[in-house]
């Protein structure tokens, strides 16, 4: 099965995107985070005096959102393409195999670097040895992706929250060679029906589902979990993020089917992909600012929503505008390395607080430049390798790859 760079070429602004919502994500973390332990950084201070800021940085778990659209987006193109006549769909067993192999290799050696590096720094040896029990079966549920199933291993010991993502795209990679074949064939209707799952999902899990709330606090038994927080878990299940992943697909469905037609692009075009884009930005502002909650359980619906005319009006309309704003280099190069920087920022952040020394103007330009040198190291001996999917590619080969193939950064959401 060839990658999504091979069929469809390196999508410039998709590669953007995941460099934006990885620095969000990031970002995020590193505020609410640190002002717990360092309040008096003046980067904390100036994201708080910057007008707007403060209300999108303490919301940057919105880069998840995106992460879960580019997914939608990219992995979606090979059905796409088949039935418009191209190649052949992936097999079920090809696409698995890809994906293991596109995502494993760097999140097992992360495991092993959390559970056996940053676990002893940041908690001490004692905590393997008077809590044995509990950190195999974290490790077990990590090693399977099952995470993000019990209140147990959810938060991931506290040391890497982001990690539950995972989780939900490996659920969706399962599913997909299921649903993909159904929204080529009838696009709009199958994104409807998974809107409409995913919001039956959110609903009932904050108002019904008694007996799977009670299971899970009957697991979650030891810490004495809130009601709220076991409905929060069942409610952030793959099912309520299904919206997320067909608005993605629709917004891939259009480029694909406009990415050969386009040849110019007049001064219309161009300002209505900025007011677009300016459009959801205001929509998502307000909907988090103080006082911005409008649709109550439905509130959430505004942001794939806003965000997928965002991408559409980037990637899809916005031709050379977009390619401008999202294919500049460092953004570029940051969304070539968001999985691995995604899968480190927060295990380092915690070190970094716990051991660095600098809490001034150079604590964040120093964490950023370890974040980053940590992800690339990760990236090119560990993800680069394994990017031909199913085989080791040859070195000149595999470092000319960038990585599009269809991940959308199993990245993402705030603890």
């Amino acid at each position: 099965m060839e990658s999504i760079r091979a069929r469809f070429g390196h999508i410039a602004p998709i590669e953007g995107l995941r460099g934006i919502a990885v620095l969000w994500v990031v970002a995020f973390h590193y505020v609410v985070v640190r002002e717990g332990v360092f309040p008096s950084d003046p980067w904390i201070a100036l994201a708080g005096a910057a007008a707007g800021s403060n209300v999108m940085v303490h919301h940057g778990y919105l880069g998840v959102d995106l992460f879960f659209l580019i997914t939608g987006f990219l992995l979606v193109l090979p059905w796409l393409r088949a039935a418009d006549g191209g190649p052949p769909a992936p097999g079920a067993r090809e696409f698995y195999v890809r994906r293991a192999y596109r995502i494993l290799p760097a999140y097992y050696v992360h495991l092993l670097v959390l559970f056996f590096v940053f676990l002893p720094l940041l908690r001490t040896l004692a905590y393997w040895k008077t809590d044995l029990a509990f950190y195999l079966f974290n490790l077990s549920a990590h090693v399977t992706m099952l995470h993000y199933t019990t209140p147990l291993t959810s938060a991931s010991l506290g040391l890497n929250g982001a990690l539950w993502t995972l989780a939900l795209e490996a659920q969706w990679y399962l599913l997909l060679p299921l649903v993909a074949p159904l929204f080529a064939r009838a696009p709009w209707p199958t994104a409807a029906a998974l809107f409409g799952a995913a919001i039956a999902w959110r609903w009932l899990a904050w108002h019904d589902m008694e007996a799977l709330v009670a299971l899970q606090t009957m697991i979650g038994a030891p810490w004495n979990p809130s009601e709220e927080k076991m409905r929060h878990l069942v409610a952030t299940q793959l099912p309520a993020y299904f919206g997320h992943f067909a608005v993605g697909m629709l917004v891939g469905r259009a480029w694909l089917r406009r990415r050969h037609t386009e040849t110019t692009q007049s001064g219309v075009r161009t300002l209505s992909a900025a007011i677009a884009v300016a459009a959801a930005v205001f929509v998502l502002y307000r909907m988090h600012a103080p006082g911005g909650v409008w649709f109550g359980d439905f509130n959430w619906v505004l942001i794939p929503l806003a965000m997928g005319a965002a991408m559409a009006a980037l990637v899809v309309a916005g031709g050379r505008t977009g390619a401008v704003v999202l294919g500049n280099a460092p953004l570029q190069f940051v969304g070539r390395i968001s999985y691995s920087m995604y899968l480190y920022h927060l295990p380092l952040l915690l070190a970094w607080n716990k051991f660095a020394p600098v809490t001034g103007w150079g604590s964040l330009p120093a964490y950023l430049a370890i974040v980053g040198a940590v992800a690339y190291a990760s990236w090119r001996w560990v993800e680069v390798p394994y990017l031909s999917g199913g085989r080791r590619a040859p070195r000149a080969e595999a470092h000319r790859q960038r990585g599009d193939d269809g991940e959308a950064l199993e990245q993402r959401h705030a603890p």
